[in-house]
Parts: structure tokens; sequence; C-alpha cells
């Protein structure tokens, strides 16, 4: 049986960062064709249904093909959550948009080091997207589905969701002074 992470050890893991600041998230991964657009996409989904639209919700990836679209798999698991990755193009991490983000989230610990290894001044605002997990391990990363089958994205997907969808209530609880 898993436990549930309630809404006040969401705040306390992120001490260092007041979601009230928040504005730019950046989602970061290796290739920004899978993991980072599937959670960009699904958190912009979230955040329309508030009118959220002063936040600015970005990805890009560590060795990232400038321009690749979504990965064929991730848009179609895109697609069965009601989430279009059609004008996704993929962007390569530059530090302008380091520097731009509030909020840094990372699919694995490795990463995280190669960001704080180039950018130290940015390592409080750099976290694991599963810090935000409700369930199971906040520490252990969010498996690159690059090469599986479309089940293996669902899977990916499930995980990033679980994350996405705490990180959206961290996120409201704060807008809204709770």
């Amino acid at each position: 049986m898993r436990e549930k992470l309630t809404t006040s050890e969401t705040k306390t893991r992120t001490d260092s960062i007041s979601p009230a600041s928040v504005r730019n998230i950046l989602f970061v991964c290796t290739g920004n064709t899978c993991r980072s657009p599937l959670a960009e996409g699904f958190l912009k989904k979230l955040l329309e249904k508030n009118s959220f639209s002063d936040m600015e919700i970005g990805s890009a990836g560590l060795a990232a093909l400038p321009g690749s679209s979504a990965s064929f798999h991730s848009v179609q698991v895109a697609l069965e959550n009601s989430v279009s990755l059609a004008e996704h193009k993929a962007r390569l991490l530059t530090a302008e948009l380091i520097e731009q983000a509030d909020l840094i989230l990372v699919m694995e610990s490795g990463h995280r080091h190669q960001l704080v290894d180039r950018h130290p001044q940015t390592s409080g605002k750099i976290y694991l997207l599963r810090h935000f997990a409700r369930y199971g391990s906040r520490e252990r990363g969010i498996p690159d589905p690059y090469g599986l089958s479309l089940e293996g994205y669902r899977f990916c997907f499930e995980d990033i969701k679980e994350c996405v969808l705490s990180l959206h209530e961290w996120l409201l609880q704060a807008l809204q002074g709770e």
C-alpha cells in the first residue's frame, strides 16, 4: 500500500521556494521529445481550467535536437489524455531558459546534477519532478520511455500525471492564499 503525501508535506518539501513567486516553470529531460513535453502539456491543460494565463510553462532538453517533434508515442498518450503536443518543438536547454525559470523540474537525478554543476547558483530552484509525488519515492527519477512500446509511454505518463497533479494543487493553494 502506498502512502499518500499530504498538501502540508508537499509545502514542507519546497521550503526554499514560495509557490506564490512561481510564474515560470521549466520541465527538463534529455531530448525534450517524451517526458518533459508530456509534463508541460498536462500542466498547461490543468492551468487553463483555472485561468492562470500569467503562468509561463515550458520544457527543454539537455541533449535536444532543436525543432524535433514530440515522439509518436508521446503524441498518442497525450491525445488519450486530452493534451495536444502537435505544436511541440524540442528546445535545447540554455542558460537563458534556466535564468528565466522560477522552478525547474527535472526527470532524473542525473539531470539535476548536470544543471547544478553547470549553474550552481540555481540549485535552490531545481527539483526532481517526483519531488511532488503523492505516492512512492520522491527521490527516484521518471525513467525515459524512449524506444519503448506505447504501453511504456502510458506508464511513464501516469507517473508524470501524479506528480503534475500534486504540483498543480501546490500552486493553486498558494495562489488562492490557502
